[in-house]
């Protein structure tokens, strides 16, 4: 199978914590009033709201595979004929995750990742709610592009994107995110851009809106040319579109090949 080009969006919107029936409702009018892409990605806890509020209600928001994140998304990507990524707060045996899922436009859940690396500095209390993610890695496939996962803080780890990218050849990481502004949030921006040029792909990093967030962004796989640079949000609620080309990829590989200059028997 050729691979295309994929149009993905990234759908910056403003939650309510702890309501999971407005964050859904919201979120399905975002994706409705900007129709036609391939791929919509929804920020980290789109379903319940990020913060305090959800989180002190974590058992009672918290989700199964089938449950209504599933439901209300899986009936809108078949309706539209699209990938959704949401995230949601989701039940374990030995405890609860930040999970992102994705349903194809059959509906089909297709890929399911529980975030490994579960953030405590700053601002954040995740570790105080949620436990570390057991699953595998997330990815899946849209239009014949290899898509991977991860979820916010997971972005400060090389060695998950190194694999996604290395190991088993994404070309696109969207990466759901709820980066509030405390002292992370400058270095988020300069971690997306690093993760994208020294693995050669893309990347779609959404964060829910307002004045204490927003600011998503779209990066290529090597914004150091003068006619290639990441894309951005403000505060407001907006969808941010990018163009994944497998085409425009595969010159990038050729022309700054830092994947064959590699030296993994030397890193010991």
């Amino acid at each position: 199978m050729t691979a295309r080009t994929v149009s993905v969006a990234g759908v910056q919107y403003l939650h309510q914590p702890g309501q999971r029936a407005f964050n859904i409702a919201r979120a399905e009018e975002m994706i409705r009033a900007a129709p036609g892409h391939h791929l919509y990605v929804l920020p980290e806890l789109a379903s319940s709201g990020y913060g305090g509020e959800a989180f002190t209600r974590v058992e009672e928001l918290a989700e199964t595979d089938n449950g209504p994140s599933y439901v209300a998304f899986s009936s809108l990507a078949r309706e539209l004929g699209c990938h959704i990524c949401y995230s949601f707060p989701k039940r374990h045996e030995y405890g609860i995750t930040i999970t992102a899922a994705v349903v194809d436009p059959r509906g089909d859940l297709v890929c399911s990742y529980d975030k490994w690396h579960v953030c405590q500095n700053g601002s954040c209390s995740e570790k105080d709610h949620f436990a570390s993610g057991r699953s595998g890695l997330g990815i899946f496939t849209v239009n014949g592009i290899k898509v991977g996962i991860c979820i916010c803080y997971d972005i400060r780890f090389p060695e998950l994107t190194r694999d996604l990218a290395i190991k088993h050849g994404i070309s696109l990481l969207i990466h759901p995110g709820g980066w509030p502004r405390d002292e992370g949030f400058q270095s988020w921006h300069p971690f997306v851009i690093t993760r994208a040029i020294e693995n050669g792909i893309y990347v779609m990093s959404p964060n829910r809106a307002g004045s204490e967030n927003g600011h998503s962004i779209f990066c290529p796989p090597y914004p150091d040319m003068i006619d290639e640079y990441p894309t951005r949000l403000g505060e407001e609620e907006a969808v941010l579109v990018g163009v994944v080309d497998p085409g425009h990829l595969a010159r990038i590989h050729r022309d700054y090949p830092l994947r064959t200059d590699r030296r993994p028997e030397l890193y010991g």
